[in-house]
């Protein structure tokens, strides 16, 4: 009986799934990646960003102010660009500076966060950059100061105005959530000059939701 006994323990050892076969298991558990749809094609997408634009643009003071910036910017040179982008990131760890609080206290960012107050559900955040995709206005800290490397400002200014550009979903720390990002170029009524990018930040769930 011994032997008999010794040959069906065998046999189920060699049946029995082992540890690869665990860890394949385990790799399918694996939960998925959120995937968007095509929310780049949402009617509220292009809705609320051209809204948003019209609001912005109709506004005198902010025009105006938004004028101001690009103006005064265009008299930086690279070195100056690239000095100011290290202190915003260095007062940006801190939460604080005069560089950091002259962007975020400035007249455009408060715009900014009127704009977005009704639809805090919906918009995680506002920011706004100059012609050349140095920052303007925030409704919270961005990382970098320079955004003229990204495509969210890239893609608006190489397209055609009115044009929205809209990145996939991605997981984003500071609010603690998944966002759509989408952009659009301000062009200046007076001469279609262009002044700025706004960049928006959408709530993944608030999209699917609607």
């Amino acid at each position: 009986m011994r032997p008999a006994l010794i040959g069906v323990l065998c046999a189920v050892l060699l049946v029995a799934p082992g540890p690869a076969a665990a860890s394949n298991w385990y790799e399918e558990a694996e939960p998925l990646p959120i995937v968007a749809g095509r929310v780049e094609d949402s009617p509220q997408i292009a809705n609320v960003m051209r809204s948003l634009a019209s609001e912005l643009l109709a506004d005198p003071t902010l025009l105006s102010a938004l004028r101001q910036a690009s103006g005064e910017n265009d008299d930086f040179t690279v070195d100056t660009i690239i000095q100011r982008d290290i202190a915003w990131r260095l007062q940006s760890k801190r939460g604080r500076g005069p560089l950091l609080e002259s962007v975020l206290g400035g007249g455009l960012s408060q715009r900014l966060t009127l704009l977005r107050f009704p639809r805090q559900a919906l918009l995680s955040d506002l920011m706004l950059t100059d012609d050349r995709g140095l920052l303007v206005g925030a409704t919270r800290i961005p990382s970098d100061y320079d955004q003229s490397d990204e495509a969210k400002y890239m893609v608006p200014v190489t397209s055609e105005p009115g044009m929205i550009h809209v990145e996939d979903a991605a997981y984003d720390e500071s609010a603690d959530d998944y966002v759509v990002m989408a952009s659009i170029l301000l062009v200046d009524p007076a001469d279609t000059r262009p002044l700025g990018v706004l960049c928006v930040n959408f709530t993944l769930a608030a999209l699917q939701r609607d």
